[in-house]
């Protein structure tokens, strides 16, 4: 909505023509947490795109007549992600936390919930919308980031007089850290038989854990999905393979606001299996289980730590130059979530071996406390059950 005019250029389609007309683009895309604008334009016009943009912060129109056309929009890419596996997991996913949490709320938004229902319930959308604007639109939770082959002295001039106007409400950034365990609940500790969109067999074992982004020093979860997902010798997956049961295995946290946020983290195994593989999940996720109570008797090494960080290292040192738009984007969450002098490092680098930060993660790895999601056209007829948002069939 910010980017359809704004009271000094309030021409609704007015920045999109005029990035097209300097050879640029721009994206918004929306997390549990956070909101990241960005976009790029030839270096002649960067000032006056720069100009354009700070607006929709400072004074976006946000017109009534505009919101109906959003929320086709926002209903047009609903509909895009319903035949999507990936996304028919997370949301059958989501539905299993405690009622009332953040996390079991429907995240895509569509024309129902955007505009019918409101309706029917007599919600003024266009009020709540501005409403949400003045609480969560603040400068002072706001992180910036701009490339350009202008000199750092003329860029630093051009922000502070461009984007120093945006409004400040004053008010402490909102905290959801009171709102942990959201799958503290019967529910989560179930297998789910699902119905998937494309022609496969995958088991994922799933963990909700207490938040890790604290540990990013350390990053436990890194250490132990490298010991997951390794494909060597004595490995789960050279296991499974030579029974012929997996053809691949993915361990770890995607990072991205769903898998990682202020209540939780998530800690999953993925495995792609075979026709015979699906016949023997019970011992297929049996391995997962000793192989994560092995891990826990043995408990962290510091020479596995020290290898990780090696490779890590040398991945960092000699990166081949980001494309800008991902970098700035990328900058610009790292500002949100570390400290100053981890800004460039601080998603990418182990800095310091804590065995016990480790096993704290590790030994929560329990197939008591394990979700586990079977898809296979197999289950077919077998599941009573569909999620409500993406009619996902279960059981």
């Amino acid at each position: 909505m910010v980017f359809m005019g704004s009271l000094k250029y309030p021409d609704e389609n007015g920045f999109d023509a005029f990035l097209k007309k300097h050879g640029g683009s721009d994206n918004a895309s929306t997390d549990c947490e956070r909101t990241v604008f960005q976009f790029d334009v030839q270096r002649k016009y960067f000032k006056e795109a720069l100009d354009r943009w700070a607006q929709f912060f400072i004074h976006p129109l946000m017109i009534r007549d505009a919101i109906d056309r959003e929320v086709e929009a926002v209903d047009s890419e609903y509909q895009l992600a319903r035949p999507s596996d990936a996304n028919r997991k997370e949301m059958l996913f989501g539905s299993l936390a405690r009622p009332g949490h953040p996390m079991g709320k429907f995240f895509w938004g569509n024309a129902e919930t955007l505009k019918h229902e409101p309706k029917k319930n007599n919600i003024d959308t266009h009020a709540r919308l501005r409403e949400f604007w003045m609480r969560y639109y603040s400068a002072h939770y706001m992180t910036l980031v701009v490339q350009s082959k202008e000199t750092l002295d003329t860029l630093e001039k051009w922000v502070t007089e461009i984007f120093s106007q945006i409004p400040n409400n004053g008010l402490p950034k909102p905290n959801f850290s009171h709102l942990t365990d959201p799958f503290d609940t019967p529910a989560f500790n179930k297998l789910y038989r699902v119905v998937p969109i494309r022609k496969i067999h995958a088991l994922t074992i799933t963990w909700a854990l207490p938040p890790q982004q604290q540990h990013y020093r350390v990053k436990p979860l890194h250490y132990i999905s490298w010991l997951v997902g390794h494909e060597g010798k004595g490995s789960i997956l050279s296991y499974l393979r030579k029974k012929c049961w997996a053809l691949a295995l993915f361990g770890g946290n995607g990072e991205t606001g769903f898998e990682q946020n202020s209540t939780y983290s998530v800690f999953s195994i993925s495995i792609t299996l075979t026709d015979e593989g699906y016949e023997h999940f019970y011992e297929v996720a049996h391995t997962v289980f000793q192989y994560l109570k092995m891990l826990q008797k043995l408990g962290p090494e510091k020479r596995v730590f020290e290898e990780i960080q090696k490779i890590e290292d040398n991945e960092f040192h000699y990166q081949e130059q980001t494309d800008p738009v991902e970098y700035v984007e990328n900058m610009c969450e790292n500002m949100q979530l570390y400290p100053r002098q981890d800004f460039l490092t601080g998603d990418q680098l182990l800095f310091e071996y804590k065995p016990e930060v480790i096993a704290e993660a590790l030994n929560q790895l329990v197939p008591q406390k394990a979700n586990l999601v079977l898809l296979s056209g197999a289950n077919e007829g077998r599941c009573d059950l569909k999620e409500k948002w993406f009619g996902t069939q279960y059981s």
